[in-house]
C-alpha cells in the first residue's frame, strides 16, 4: 500500500492526467473518411492490384527511393488534400449511380471510368509517396504565340452520363495555374472579345499524375 506522503506526492499528476482531454480515449482517426471512401469503392469494383496499391499509399505512405532507412515502426500517412478526398468521394458517387443503373452499358462504362481514376491515382502515390495535388500550367497559343487573358475551365472526364460540374481556374493564361487531385480531366478556354461575342478553344482530354507537373498547351483556332 502508497504511503500517504507517496500519494500525495503523485495526487497533483493524476489530477493533471484527470483534465487532460486524451486521457481515458484514443484519438479521433484522421484517416476514417479515407478508409471509408476506400472500402466502398472495393464492394464496387471488386479486389484489384490498383485499388491495393493506393490503399498501402493513401494509409501508409510509400518510402521514396534513396530515403534514409528507419528502424521505428510504420506510421499512418497524413491525410490526403481535401480536393483529394473529394476527388475519391466522386468516385463512390459514381459507382452508386452504376449499382442502380438498368443500363448495362452505361454502368459498364461509369465503372470504368472510376477504375481509370483508380489506376491512375494508384500510380502517382506510389511514384510521389503518397496523396497529393498535381500542378497543371496551362497556356493558351495562336499558332507559335502565346496569347494571354483566356480563361480557362475544367472538369473531371468521366462517363458522358455523369457530368460534373465544371471549375474556373482562378487566373488567366498565360499560364493559368491550377493543383489538381490525379486523374483524367476535361479542360477548355474561353475569352470574350466583344459584349456579345465569346470565342472557345475546344476541350482536351489530359491525363494529371505521374509527372512532378504536368504543362498543358491549348490551340487557339
Amino acid at each position: 500500500m502508497l504511503r500517504l506522503e507517496k500519494l500525495l506526492s503523485l495526487t497533483p499528476v493524476l489530477f493533471a492526467l484527470a483534465l487532460s482531454p486524451a486521457y481515458g480515449r484514443t484519438s479521433a482517426d484522421p484517416l476514417a473518411a479515407t478508409r471509408s471512401q476506400l472500402e466502398t469503392l472495393a464492394t464496387c469494383l471488386g479486389s484489384s492490384n490498383a485499388l491495393t496499391l493506393l490503399r498501402k499509399g493513401l494509409l501508409w505512405g510509400w518510402r521514396q527511393p534513396g530515403s534514409a532507412p528507419s528502424l521505428r515502426d510504420p506510421q499512418p500517412a497524413p491525410p490526403p488534400p481535401p480536393e483529394y478526398s473529394e476527388s475519391l468521394e466522386r468516385d463512390v458517387q459514381a459507382c452508386a449511380v452504376a449499382s442502380h443503373s438498368a443500363d448495362e452499358d452505361l454502368r459498364r462504362q461509369i465503372l470504368s471510368a472510376v477504375e481509370k481514376d483508380i489506376e491512375i491515382k494508384a500510380e502517382d502515390c506510389r511514384k510521389f509517396g503518397m496523396g497529393r495535388k498535381v500542378p497543371v500550367n496551362i497556356t493558351t497559343l495562336r499558332g507559335s504565340m502565346t496569347e494571354h487573358g483566356w480563361q480557362v475551365f475544367y472538369k473531371w472526364s468521366c462517363a458522358s452520363a455523369l457530368q460534373p460540374e465544371e471549375v474556373r481556374v482562378p487566373n488567366l493564361t498565360s499560364p493559368a495555374k491550377v493543383e489538381l487531385p490525379p486523374g483524367v480531366y476535361s479542360v477548355r478556354a474561353e475569352k470574350r472579345i466583344s459584349p456579345l461575342k465569346v470565342q472557345t478553344v475546344a476541350p482536351v482530354t489530359v491525363v494529371v499524375g505521374s509527372a512532378a507537373t504536368v504543362p498543358l498547351e491549348l490551340a487557339i483556332e
